[in-house]
């Protein structure tokens, strides 16, 4: 295909994105998800037949700056304090839903066990580029969205590694569990050691240099050459990028690197990774729209609540034990957890990847009916079951603190009424002990309500914001400050509520 031709085809698919990207902001649809189906149009109408997703288009070009820039704003430190959750989520839930879901496919379609097993390890990777894009928009707890970013983030370089053994074992006939674990592990930890080297060196020359532009090309140098390095290796590129994303964003923007410097990082690789999300996901939507999901669209229905239901046993009794050995997550944020694990790029990829092996079609056509249907129809609903959840909690908070604020003013009252001899001292008690009870219920309720810190830190600032402000006028009234101090104060109290909105 000629040189000039492609590049035709990518300006008119940036004008696509871009255009999407406007009407997105008017019809509150998710921009990634609005990609998928304009793609899934786009492909329809056979626009672009010379455009292809291709493995190596996936693996070498597009994954490694979209997890560079995940790892590159994960807060390690939020990280470490939701390690726990977030590595049995990525190694012990990917293990859980890899087998649940095999062994279902096996069941249900009568293929395989090995071939059934391929296609759980494929489709079991949670999409990072989705769910950061979704909870972004959304502006969901820190910590939720904590475990939910480092769980996408990771379980990539798990479910790539186990589809590598797997498809080993489906390739060569034999398989042994000690090997498995060992390669893995090997792959694993070479993955960390590979990321930390580069990521420690890249960190250390940052030090040296004070120009922008340089260092930005030194972050996308490393990103790539990280990747391609940890592979020619055989060990896990995906998790050596992921490392050297969280040393350069926790530690090269923090001492290597000048304000100026780190604001014109962040904005590069807002730039870069939205061409690339948008060329991405456009391409998701093309590429999935022909005959390969409808020759084996029965197939395709089976699968897609077979994989919902590896994910649901690999959540909830998972983050149900996790709840003893570090805090507590919320009963409602699993619900989130489980349904916002979406899939996308990295299944795609893998099922590309595929050749010479039995039932190669329909394993890859039911990847990608899986994420489609993860891409539109979770996410979707995500949005709105997020607020659903958040909104109900919230409402369900605000009822109790009114009932509570309520029985302590009727404490109050039932006092006075005693003090001034309208009740005996014996009917005061009794109602008061009564009025405590439902008190010490109320509190026990609160504390079950998983309203976020930060939104009960924001309301009592501006609660005492809104008190110094009252104190003030009182003052102002009583004669005890003048004019000028009033003006000073309120003009300081202010700003410092327009801070908090």
């Amino acid at each position: 295909m000629d040189l000039a031709f492609q590049l035709y085809e990518f300006i008119a698919l940036l004008m696509i994105s871009v255009a999407v990207a406007i009407v997105v902001k008017y019809v509150r649809l998710p921009y990634t998800i609005a990609l998928v189906v304009v793609g899934l149009l786009v492909g329809l109408a056979n626009i672009f037949p010379e455009i292809k997703l291709s493995e190596d288009l996936i693996f070498l070009l597009i994954l490694p700056p979209l997890l560079f820039e995940g790892a590159l704003n994960t807060d390690l430190g939020e990280l470490r304090s939701n390690f726990k959750p977030i590595l049995c989520l990525a190694i012990v839930g990917v293990l859980v839903s890899v087998v649940v879901t095999g062994f279902l496919v096996r069941w249900l379609l009568s293929i395989p066990l090995s071939i059934a097993l391929l296609f759980g390890a494929m489709i079991t990777p949670t999409d990072p580029v989705s769910v950061l894009a979704t909870f972004r928009e959304l502006k969901a707890p820190k910590r939720l969205s904590t475990i939910i970013e480092g769980e996408s983030i990771l379980n990539d370089g798990t479910g790539v590694v186990i589809f590598g053994l797997i498809l080993e074992m489906v390739r060569t006939g034999h398989f042994s569990l000690v090997s498995g674990m060992v390669e893995f592990g090997f792959v694993t930890v070479g993955g960390i050691v590979v990321g930390f080297s580069f990521g420690y060196t890249a960190y250390r020359i940052l030090r040296y240099i004070d120009d922008h532009l340089i260092e930005i090309t030194i972050t996308i140098i490393l990103a790539y050459s990280t990747y391609l390095f940890a592979e020619s290796v055989h060990v896990s590129g995906v998790i050596a990028v992921v490392t050297a994303g969280l040393i350069i964003g926790n530690y090269g923007r923090l001492f290597s690197m000048s304000p100026s410097t780190r604001i014109a990082l962040t904005d590069f690789w807002a730039l870069f990774v939205f061409i690339v999300n948008s060329i991405v996901f456009l391409l998701i939507g093309i590429d999935v729209s022909g005959e390969k999901i409808f020759v084996y669209s029965m197939e395709t229905l089976l699968a897609i609540p077979v994989v919902i239901a590896g994910r649901a046993l690999a959540v909830y009794p998972l983050l149900t034990l996790t709840d003893k050995i570090s805090e507590r997550i919320p009963a409602r944020w699993k619900h989130i957890v489980f349904w916002g694990g979406l899939h996308g790029t990295i299944p795609v990829a893998l099922a590309l990847s595929l050749s010479d092996i039995p039932h190669r079609d329909m394993i890859a056509s039911m990847t990608f009916g899986v994420v489609l249907f993860s891409l539109i129809v979770q996410g979707l609903s995500l949005e709105y079951i997020v607020k659903r959840i958040f909104r109900r909690e919230e409402s369900i908070y605000e009822e109790h603190i009114a009932r509570r604020i309520a029985l302590k003013r009727s404490i109050m009252e039932i006092e006075r009424m005693r003090r001034d001899g309208e009740i005996t001292g014996n009917v005061a008690e009794k109602i008061i002990s009564e009025i405590k009870v439902e008190l010490e219920e109320i509190s026990s309720k609160l504390l079950e309500i998983d309203v976020a810190e930060r939104d009960l830190l924001l309301k009592a600032r501006k609660r005492i914001l809104h008190i110094q402000k009252s104190v003030i006028r009182d003052l102002a009234i009583r004669g005890t400050i003048g004019e000028d101090v009033v003006r000073k104060l309120t003009k300081e109290i202010d700003s410092e509520l327009d801070a908090l909105e």
